[in-house]
This record gives structure tokens, C-alpha cells and sequence, in this order.
């Protein structure tokens, strides 16, 4: 019980710093998601050390008939998952202005992108993972808030209530206290232009304000960003359930 109250800690923590990164305008900026980024990366280790009998089980079961076909693609997309994080953490490493900016010498643009599809398809494929594990999580929940009679644990309601509201109190607070350096997501070359600008100003028509900047990752208000991509992960995590979940039912009825 107490490793899977560890790992269902870890992984709520993990999923909320995940989504955070998906902006990284979020907090101070870049500082921020390039750390975050390292502790994630350490995490996942972390996790995959709590599953490791689970991985070894699976492993040398892989191609006996008992094994489940939902066991053997959640390994499959286990598998994915870890591919896909690792792109994101070595192009991540790659791009890095703050924890390793000497490591590519300079923009790519190309690692960029790659860094981004990487994130978008990581989250997706946790969105199936969650999915998969969505009775797990329910009975982890239920046996955290509730005793085995059925009544409810009113101490731990009350704790995570103020762990709660600590922590969106907190999220609120960081976010208006708290302001990224816009500098730092410019190009080099648009930042010597904009240097060049400011010694030399455009004529009016060419002016900031004519042309308004579309924000590539929408708001960076922490909470809005959370809100965002779990409510992404809620469209994701329905469909699969309820599919995963009739294909349960129709194995049941021809055993």
C-alpha cells in the first residue's frame, strides 16, 4: 500500500510538471523548464524503478499466450513513452540556452521542432496511458479517501483540501510574481534586430502593435496551462477507457 501511494504521488507530481513544460513560458521561463525538464528525466527513472517486477515480469512473459493483450500493449506503449521522453530530454539538451548552453553552439531550428513533436506526442501517449490505468487510479483514490466499511476519511478529505488550495494559491502567486524573459525565447538574429531597432526606429506603419504576434503556446498562466492539457488529457482518456473497457467485456462473455 505505501509503495502505491509513492508511485500515485509521483505520478500525479510527474503529470503536472509535464504539462507545465508544454509552455515553457510558464515561471521564470526557460530556467525553469530546463530544470524541470532534468528532474522529470530523473523521475521517470525513479518510476520505472517502482515498476521494475512488473517490466520483468512482462519481459520474460512476452511471447507467452497468457499474457494479456492489454499487458502487452501497455509495455508496447510503455516502451514508446520512454523513446519519446528521451527524444524530448536530448533535444531538450541540445537546444538548452540555460543548464548546457554550449552544448549545440547556436539555434537549430530543426532540433526545435523536433523537441516540439516529441512533447506533443508524449502527450498523447500518456493520455493513453493514463487511460489504461484508470481503475488503478480509481482504487487508489478510493482507498486513500475511504475506509475499507465504505465511510469517508474526513482527515485526509481535509488535508488534501488545504494541500489543494495551498497549491493553486501558490500557482497564482508565482504566476503574477513571477515574470519569464521574453529575450530569451527570441532568436539571435531577432534579438540583433531588435537591438538595431531600437538605435534605429522603424517609420510608424512598421511599429510593434501593426502586426500582432500570435502566441505559439497560448497563455503561460500556470493554472490555465494545467487546466488546458488535463482537459486535452480528459478527451484522450475517455474514449480509450470505455474502448478498452468493451474489449474487456466482449473477452469476458467468450471465456
Amino acid at each position: 500500500m505505501k509503495k502505491n501511494m509513492v508511485k500515485i504521488i509521483l505520478d500525479v507530481s510527474l503529470a503536472i510538471m509535464f504539462v507545465l513544460l508544454m509552455n515553457p513560458r510558464v515561471f521564470n521561463g526557460l530556467p525553469f523548464h530546463e530544470v524541470t525538464g532534468l528532474v522529470i528525466g530523473v523521475a521517470i527513472f525513479v518510476h520505472i524503478a517502482l515498476n521494475y517486477k512488473w517490466v520483468v515480469h512482462t519481459v520474460k512473459k512476452m511471447f507467452d499466450r497468457s499474457l494479456s493483450g492489454k499487458t502487452r500493449f501497455s509495455f508496447l506503449l510503455n516502451i514508446l513513452l520512454l523513446m519519446s521522453m528521451t527524444g524530448i530530454i536530448v533535444t531538450g539538451i541540445l537546444i538548452s540556452k540555460v543548464v548546457f548552453p554550449h552544448v549545440a553552439g547556436g539555434e537549430n531550428h530543426v532540433l526545435r521542432e523536433l523537441h516540439d513533436v516529441f512533447s506533443n506526442v508524449t502527450l498523447v501517449l500518456v493520455g493513453v496511458h493514463i487511460a489504461l490505468h484508470w481503475q488503478w487510479i480509481m482504487g487508489m483514490f478510493r482507498k486513500m479517501f475511504k475506509t475499507k466499511e465504505g465511510s469517508w476519511r474526513k482527515g485526509v478529505l481535509v488535508a488534501s483540501a488545504l494541500v489543494l488550495a495551498l497549491f493553486f494559491a501558490s500557482m497564482q502567486w508565482l504566476a503574477v510574481n513571477v515574470k519569464p524573459n521574453e529575450e530569451a525565447f527570441k532568436p539571435k538574429f531577432e534579438q540583433k534586430v531588435a537591438q538595431a531597432s531600437k538605435a534605429f526606429p522603424p517609420p510608424e506603419k512598421f511599429r510593434e502593435g501593426e502586426f500582432p504576434h500570435k502566441e505559439r503556446h497560448g497563455s503561460s498562466h500556470p493554472l490555465l496551462v494545467i487546466f488546458g492539457h488535463f482537459t486535452f488529457w480528459a478527451v484522450v482518456i475517455v474514449p480509450v477507457y470505455y474502448m478498452e473497457k468493451r474489449m474487456r467485456h466482449i473477452r469476458q462473455v467468450r471465456v
